[in-house]
């Protein structure tokens, strides 16, 4: 069975050699399968690679001091969401939200593993929030984005795009990958090192909300496509799909050798939302 937590004693805490090995395997073993899929574009899988290790470094990185809890990492506790509605909504709270958000538009280095959960639950509970938001640019980034190889013109281009797109949805993970991807061939480090910094926080953050094993402590999702962002930081490749009443998403995948196992998501947010603004279209 695919392992649920990565057990690390603390003298065998090498990041360095845990990632590179655990990058490796996941490579060596994907690439023939990602390449006949892809017709094997060379170029192709390279760039769409890169979205690959953006999330599943911060994943193993996670596991790896998710023990060892402190100040910027989270115990794994299921959110009470009525709770959150509450932080976020009062205007004496250290969470309250359009002050969180300014925050985080501001790129404030001093908000913790706390506030970014309440940054990713709490957005939920925005008025503007829509988890089935398609983004007027999303045709024109993924056309650019899909070339075998970009010049720095076309980089900066694709830089552009990314940052229209997170304007109007601030938690677009892929999005926010594509500028990893796109700053580090314009050699941009301090932007690379930056949006790495906000995936791994943001998926520590999805992460601390359950375990995904059982519905009870499944993980907390607040757009469909992140739960396919999460489990590509778990290096599995997704099967099947089933909705499980009243708000779980069950998705069965593969592990690296060929064992089945699902995961639990709760998408009881997204439902809610759906029924407040979209029913009656």
């Amino acid at each position: 069975m695919f392992p649920t937590h990565i057990t690390v004693e603390p003298t065998d805490l090498n990041w360095f050699s845990i990632c590179s090995k655990m990058r490796a395997t996941v490579c060596c073993v994907r690439l023939s399968m990602v390449m006949c899929s892809w017709g094997g574009d060379i170029f192709l899988f390279m760039k769409k690679l890169v979205f690959f290790l953006c999330l599943f470094v911060p994943c193993v990185s996670w596991a790896v001091t998710r023990p060892h809890t402190g100040p910027d990492t989270l115990a794994m506790s299921v959110p009470d969401m009525s709770a959150v509605r509450l932080a976020v909504q009062d205007r004496t709270s250290p969470y309250y939200y359009p002050v969180l958000m300014d925050r985080y538009l501001r790129r404030d280095t001093t908000l913790t593993a706390d506030d970014y959960r309440y940054l990713y639950l709490g957005y939920s509970f925005q008025e503007d929030y829509n988890p089935y938001r398609v983004s007027f640019y999303n045709t024109a980034i993924d056309t650019l984005y899909n070339r075998c190889s970009h010049t720095p013109e076309e980089c900066k281009e694709l830089v552009r795009y990314a940052h229209r797109i997170l304007a109007d949805n601030p938690f677009d993970l892929r999005r926010m990958a594509v500028l990893v991807y796109a700053n580090n061939l314009l050699d941009n480090e301090s932007e690379v090192l930056f949006w790495q910094a906000r995936i791994h926080h943001l998926v520590d953050a999805i992460i601390s909300t359950g375990d995904g094993c059982t519905p009870e402590t499944a993980w907390y999702i607040i757009e469909p496509v992140h739960a396919y962002d999460l489990l590509n930081t778990l290096g599995v490749i997704a099967e099947s799909y089933d909705f499980c009443p009243p708000c779980y998403d069950y998705i069965q995948v593969y592990d690296l050798i060929g064992n089945a196992r699902g995961f639990y998501f709760n998408v009881s947010r997204i439902l809610e939302e759906y029924q407040r603004k979209f029913v009656d279209e």
